[in-house]
């Protein structure tokens, strides 16, 4: 099941049903949506349920010791037990066939007989989404950030609250357990709200990712071979589409079901196309999980009393290999993580020699300010995230270097489909999204939600005939779902 599936259409209306029907209480709210993630939970994998429970038992009681507990040796355990079991989880599920088949190819190259077996596990939904909520939690109580939660009931949902199990946004303590411990009231903004962002993620993710990935991506990155240099640059940009529309698309979404049940998840993308450097542009893109690796990782660690102390180039690239990492157990997305991260050194490097010009002559502040340097720094910044997207989408380092080859000589031939209305559509919309937002004033989005309600629903309703003639069939799963 996926929020935009067929399942999901019957599923969350009786779920809002049974939800608003209920008393106005806390716990009968909390123990509904509990019970609905886990069995959106189970209808992945039923199997590994009792790990989602027990992982929940264990942090539930590790956090109320740390509170409990005035012993500091005792508190560095129990947080240390906690942070290594986390690790240990998405290591086994998700990195042991990753590092098994490295060292094979480590011993194969210096003529030694390769002997790891390599281990095919099912991963379990939504592990490296729920292994940050959760050492983040733990963390917070350990500095006495946000207290333990005492309420089993409320845990257990802050960890699996279906909307943000597959690919988040990476919920924090703070943000969400003072919601569930209040009730909550059906009120129109509500719906408005909720409604206007699944539509609009549902969209974006069920239509233009769809349609760019079924007729665009896939073909030309399958088999790159078949296709000219033009069809090469057609799939690379499709590409940077339908990841862009997947994952904000769905995070829409997941914002707009938790808005129906009267609860806020935090926005985690912010128009990053539109960023004019790299700095900004992680500030844009994938916002929860970038703030969570600063938060916890990258702060502490230039802040240290260690080597890394002040450090703060060496800990963009370090938090990055990580980041690559975290995406997936491929080489490719160490690559990718390490392009981001010299990126960022070299922004940071640059941004310290600019200062510097700054102070010895006012006009270089002038020319910082001038669309000239905005346009050239938009260029740059978006000429190298698209770029870095290569190997983010390739199957392995030898697949990215050939793809990119094709880029400027392929003797295959053109078969995709140019003169296509879903072609111009998804275009159409990805420039209208973002140029709309560069109007001074309201947002477009706010403008939107705030036309009455009959002219909101005539547009739901073109958009709900425009899908069902249009929307492809069968659609795949969320992208960031396999992260």
């Amino acid at each position: 099941m996926t929020l935009a599936g067929l399942g999901f259409a019957l599923f969350l209306p009786f779920i809002w049903l049974v939800y608003w029907l209920l008393p106005r209480r806390a716990g009968w709210q909390n123990l509904v949506l509990l019970f609905a993630s886990f069995i959106f939970y189970a209808s992945w994998n039923v199997r590994l349920l009792p790990l989602l429970w027990f992982t929940i038992l264990l942090d539930y009681f590790v956090a109320r010791w740390l509170e409990q507990s005035d012993n500091p040796q005792r508190r560095k355990r129990l947080i240390l037990s906690s942070i290594l079991y986390n690790v240990g989880i998405l290591a086994v599920f998700k990195y042991t066939g990753f590092f098994a088949q490295s060292l094979n190819a480590l011993l194969l190259s210096v003529g030694l007989p390769s002997t790891l077996p390599v281990l095919k596990i099912a991963l379990p939904l939504g592990i490296s989404y729920i292994t940050l909520l959760k050492i983040g939690y733990i963390i917070d109580v350990y500095y006495e950030r946000v207290p333990a939660e005492r309420s089993l009931l409320n845990f257990a949902l802050f960890v699996s609250f279906f909307p943000h199990l597959i690919a988040g946004p990476i919920v924090r303590a703070r943000e969400m357990l003072p919601q569930y411990a209040k009730p909550r009231f059906l009120l129109p903004e509500h719906l408005q709200h909720g409604v206007s962002q699944f539509f609009l993620g549902f969209f974006m993710k069920a239509y233009v990712a769809e349609i760019l990935a079924r007729f665009y991506v896939n073909p030309v990155f399958q088999d790159p071979d078949n296709y000219n240099t033009l069809g090469h640059w057609i799939g690379f940009f499709a590409y940077a589409g339908q990841l862009f529309c997947d994952f904000a698309g769905y995070s829409l979404m997941a914002i707009g079901v938790a808005a129906l049940f009267g609860l806020r998840l935090p926005e985690n993308f912010n128009y990053p196309f539109l960023s004019r450097g790299m700095m900004e542009f992680w500030r844009r893109w994938h916002i929860t999980l970038n703030t969570w690796l600063f938060d916890y990782l990258y702060s502490p660690m230039t802040t240290s009393q260690g080597w890394m102390r002040g450090r703060l180039g060496t800990g963009f690239i370090i938090i990055f290999l990580i980041s690559g990492l975290w995406h997936g157990p491929l080489w490719t997305f160490v690559l990718w993580g390490f392009l981001h991260g010299i990126a960022l050194l070299v922004q940071y490097r640059w941004d310290l020699f600019y200062k510097g010009l700054c102070r010895k002559d006012r006009k270089f502040v002038r020319w910082r300010k001038s669309s000239p340097y905005q346009l050239i720094a938009w260029f740059l910044t978006q000429s190298f995230f698209l770029l870095s997207l290569l190997p983010f989408r390739a199957t392995s380092l030898s697949h990215a270097y050939h793809y990119t080859l094709g880029m400027f000589h392929s003797t295959g031939t053109m078969k995709l489909p140019l003169a296509s209305l879903n072609l111009l559509v998804c275009v159409g919309f990805l420039l209208l999204y973002h140029v709309m937002e560069l109007k001074p004033g309201q947002p477009w989005r706010e403008k939107l939600f705030a036309l009455p309600a009959p002219v909101r629903g005539l547009l739901y309703g073109l958009v709900i005939v425009f899908l069902a003639l249009f929307m492809p069939v069968g659609m795949g799963t969320f992208i960031y779902a396999n992260f």
